[in-house]
């Protein structure tokens, strides 16, 4: 088992901490601000949970202290975020070592990041630049720029303010420049790369009342040549608006506060609890604030239902990775039940989720029913059914074969949305389908031979009613296969489930990359309704299993923003996970 070495600060040094005032000087006088660690990270732990990656390949590698890698240089646009993006006000400091920085590279810190392209940037640039700017959807506007060393494979200290509309930035205690950002309110920070590779260590965050007039002091010694202890602010580097280097790091994984209501799962008994239904079955019903359900290591082999009853329910892998944490089960349709008759494809689900607000990061959701053991007449076998609203799964695997993955509602009249984000779904036969409403962002689908050589199945089967204009929305994703025949996988077949005429299915699949599996024609009709009659589109897709043809729609460049994951998830109360 991988141990967590992330600490918490003792209580009195939290306490100080979390009330500690800070005299920052002024023209004009003295101006007191308050301060606060909203999360850090030394990576002491070996892991990268609490970040959610968007690009590149992160991993935690030793160097004077363990510290965070980013080591693709051919990648455009790697990034990493942690944090809330309900955060405001916030100072982020991190020590940043570029590895390779090319002509046209960048390595770099952010702050307010309100979305995956929209953040305040405080970069390390060739030419011994560094420059903070304002990004809006991919598009920099510089707010300073000062000429800096920038040594490859030396360590900088890099700091962003942001209060209010003051947005001010800091390289070695150097001030970068300072600028009045109407960019974003809030949002969590980051690290990225871009044609670079780099380490990151010792991240911090604090809030602040109100950014400082002046900058920091400037640092007595040259920081760039400093190999500090992990803990403690780089040699010969003042410590910025006078905060107080941290003793050790008092993360929130996830980056936000404490959870209401907590509880660990653990199979070797170490944790609250040794089954996951256990520690559901602990939640207050009718809670109404996040109930955060940490599970360590090991395959749990359960079945799992988190009842209408308990919303706002997470469950988080303790290591961050999702392969060290398996909710599995092994139930089919035609797997008889105890007592009488069969399970039924909605019985079958190793995982139910009908609370809505539900969360999961960093874990894996399975049925591994084995399909050559047995002959039932109906062998789909689900891992995951959702019928509740407002579902974030993060870092998450769905591994089955038949219909893997059930995304449902409540009912015919409801809408039940999911966001899934950086997920893996792999399957053979319909192993995305339902009425639900969900948007799947820079996701690996597997299809899975089944030895065919012309037909080995099909991505998805949704059963979008008609009058919800979004179903299944696949933007960014990748599709692969562990062996499927080239041209012999759909991407869907419209599913009407009891002949039910109402049921229209709607599917889109844009900016994703097409493996050779995919048909030319890759739309199938089902049960005597036509896909022609279905809502089936692409756009901009590209790959070997790209090639546009007459029986493949395509949306238009006007019809292209109403299909955004903003769009698909909005709803009528404006909901927006996307970060």
């Amino acid at each position: 088992m991988r141990r967590n070495r992330r600490r918490s600060l003792p209580a009195v040094a939290a306490a100080a901490l979390t009330t500690v005032l800070l005299t920052l000087s002024q023209l004009g006088g003295a101006q007191v601000a308050h301060a606060a660690t909203l999360f850090s990270d030394d990576f002491a732990d070996g892991d990268t949970a609490g970040w959610s990656k968007s690009g590149g390949s992160w991993s935690v590698v030793s160097d004077d202290s363990p510290a965070l890698q980013q080591a693709r240089g051919d990648t455009a646009d790697a990034r990493l975020f942690a944090g809330s993006a309900s955060w405001a006000d916030q100072a982020v400091q991190a020590r940043v070592k570029p590895m390779t920085l090319g002509s046209t590279g960048m390595v770099a810190l952010l702050a307010r990041a309100s979305g995956a392209t929209s953040y305040y940037r405080l970069a390390l640039l060739p030419g011994d630049q560094v420059r903070l700017e304002a990004v809006r959807s991919g598009r920099a506007t510089p707010l300073g720029t000062v000429s800096h060393p920038v040594t490859t494979d030396a360590w900088h200290t890099l700091r962003i303010e942001v209060a209010g509309t003051a947005v001010r930035g800091w390289v070695d205690g150097v001030p970068v420049g300072s600028g009045t950002g109407t960019l974003t309110a809030t949002g969590r920070i980051g690290v990225q790369t871009g044609h670079a590779t780099a380490r990151f260590d010792d991240v911090v965050v604090t809030r602040g009342g109100t950014a400082p007039t002046s900058p920091p002091p400037s640092p007595t010694a040259t920081p760039t040549s400093a190999t500090p202890h992990p803990s403690s602010t780089p040699t010969g580097t003042a410590t910025p608006s006078g905060t107080p280097p941290p003793t050790s790091p008092t993360p929130t994984p996830t980056g936000t506060a404490p959870a209401d209501g907590s509880s660990v799962v653990a199979r070797d008994g170490s944790g609250d609890f040794t089954s996951v239904q256990a520690a559901v079955d602990a939640v207050p019903v009718g809670n109404a604030s996040r109930y955060t359900i940490t599970i360590r290591p090991g395959t749990y082999r359960e079945t799992v239902t988190i009842p209408a009853g308990k919303p706002y329910v997470s469950f988080v892998g303790s290591t961050g990775d999702a392969r060290d944490v398996v909710i599995v089960y092994d139930n089919a349709s035609g797997t008889p039940r105890p007592g009488g008759g069969t399970y039924g494809t909605s019985g079958s689900a190793s995982v139910t989720i009908d609370g809505n607000d539900f969360t999961a990061r960093h874990l894996t959701f399975a049925n591994d029913f084995d399909e050559a053991a047995h002959d039932y007449g109906a062998e789909q076998a689900v891992a995951v059914l959702t019928r509740a609203d407002r579902l974030v799964f993060d870092d998450v695997r769905f591994l089955g074969n038949q219909d893997t993955l059930y995304h449902n509602s409540a009912n015919v009249d409801a809408v039940g949305r999911a966001y899934f984000r950086d997920c893996y779904v792999e399957g053979d036969v319909d192993f995305v389908f339902g009425r639900g409403t969900g948007v799947f962002d820079r996701c690996e689908i597997r299809s899975l031979s089944r030895g065919s050589s012309s037909n080995n199945g099909y991505v998805t089967a949704p059963s979008t009613m008609i009058g919800n204009p979004y179903g299944l929305l696949f933007t960014g994703c990748v599709l692969t296969t562990d062996s499927a025949a080239a041209q012999s996988v759909h991407l869907g077949r419209p599913w009407h489930p009891s002949g039910d005429v109402n049921a229209i299915g709607q599917a889109v699949f844009r900016d994703s990359v097409l493996g050779a599996h995919v048909k030319d024609s890759p739309w199938s009709d089902m049960s005597g309704f036509s896909w022609r009659d279905a809502r089936f589109a692409e756009y901009r897709n590209s790959g070997p299993g790209s090639t546009v043809t007459t029986d493949r729609p395509q949306l238009t460049d006007a019809q292209a923003p109403t299909y955004t994951p903003q769009r698909y998830l909005a709803g009528v109360d404006g909901w927006n996970p996307i970060p």
